[in-house]
């Protein structure tokens, strides 16, 4: 059970606070890595000074004898570029997934990241079924940029568990085509790692398992909540008044429910993408921020003044059971 080391403010001691929080309240630290240094890892070239310090911080976040999750993506429909990192270089500009130059850019860094952060588990793909909304030749790019590094990788870290994870909430409202894509992909994914927010689904929380459940236990591979939260506090958009309607009382039930199927499951993992809310970070980025990014403010554990819900009482009842083998 564990985090992302997202911290809720952009301050020495916010950071301090998270690192703590983690060390408490987990076994397992999940690095959320969005983007490639592309041109570094196709000409084989050191990662530049601001992004090595970034890894450096994420890896001294992990708690003592605890777990890692590493999670890196090239993209959700086209390259996406690391933010400390060089410019696209001009011979990726334009191409797609499936290009072979892209294949060994996106396979150079994965190797690297897994030799850095040396990894218990590793997704190479974060919530990758919303690049099936780019299109079908996307789609086909991607899925054979996938099972080359999936296959790759397995070549060199057999006792590794590699795969791509997706969002449970997209895959309910589109339980076609996207839902068939995303089982074909299934045998180049050594577990079922689902993403999901309840606040962005008309579906009940049941409901949703109950699909889960029903559409991936054939594939008789372990489950993982790579990522997850539910809103703790009412939620009113500026822009175009849509609401989330959280609670509390909702946010803790969610985590009863979430738990409760982990531990029926044997769920490898459930990371909490936020453990505290995030108002003070808000403020502070909204006038450079998409005003979704908004929508995970008040999903913390614990609230903006570092009270605990809850659903913390929850979270802390399941984290301190014995651990049972299978």
């Amino acid at each position: 059970m564990g985090f992302t080391g997202f911290p809720h403010d952009i301050t020495l001691d916010a950071v301090e606070a998270m690192r703590q929080f983690v060390r408490g309240n987990s076994d397992i630290l999940a690095h959320h890595i969005e983007g490639v240094p592309w041109a570094e890892a196709l000409q084989d070239r050191p990662f530049q000074k601001e992004f090595l310090q970034e890894w450096e911080g994420k890896k001294a976040a992990t708690p003592p004898g605890g777990k890692v999750y590493l999670a890196v993506s090239p993209g959700r429909g086209d390259l996406k570029v690391a933010e400390k990192g060089l410019p696209l270089p001009a011979e990726l500009k334009g191409k797609s997934y499936d290009h072979p130059l892209v294949k060994k850019a996106f396979l150079n860094y994965c190797r690297r990241a897994v030799e850095f952060f040396q990894p218990d588990y590793l997704a190479i793909g974060i919530e990758a079924n919303e690049i099936h909304s780019a299109g079908a030749g996307t789609w086909r790019a991607y899925s054979d940029l996938h099972r080359f590094v999936y296959a790759e990788l397995k070549k060199e870290h057999k006792d590794l568990p590699v795969f791509a994870s997706f969002t449970l909430h997209n895959l309910l409202k589109n339980r076609g085509e996207m839902l068939a894509a995303w089982r074909q992909l299934m045998p180049c994914n050594d577990f079922v790692a689902v993403s999901f927010y309840p606040f962005l689904t008309g579906e009940t929380v049941d409901q949703a398992f109950e699909f889960l459940t029903a559409e991936f236990d054939g594939f008789k591979k372990p489950y993982a909540m790579v990522e997850t939260n539910e809103a703790a506090e009412k939620l009113v958009f500026p822009s175009n008044g849509l609401t989330i309607n959280g609670s509390a009382a909702k946010q803790r039930i969610y985590y009863e429910k979430l738990l409760a199927l982990a531990q029926a499951r044997r769920f490898k993992f459930v990371i909490s993408f936020v453990h505290r809310d995030y108002d003070a970070l808000w403020e502070k980025i909204k006038a450079n921020s998409p005003e979704l990014f908004m929508a995970w403010r008040d999903c913390g554990l614990v609230d903006e003044k570092g009270l605990p819900r809850p659903a913390y009482e929850v979270w802390k009842r399941y984290f301190e059971l014995p651990w049972k083998a299978e």
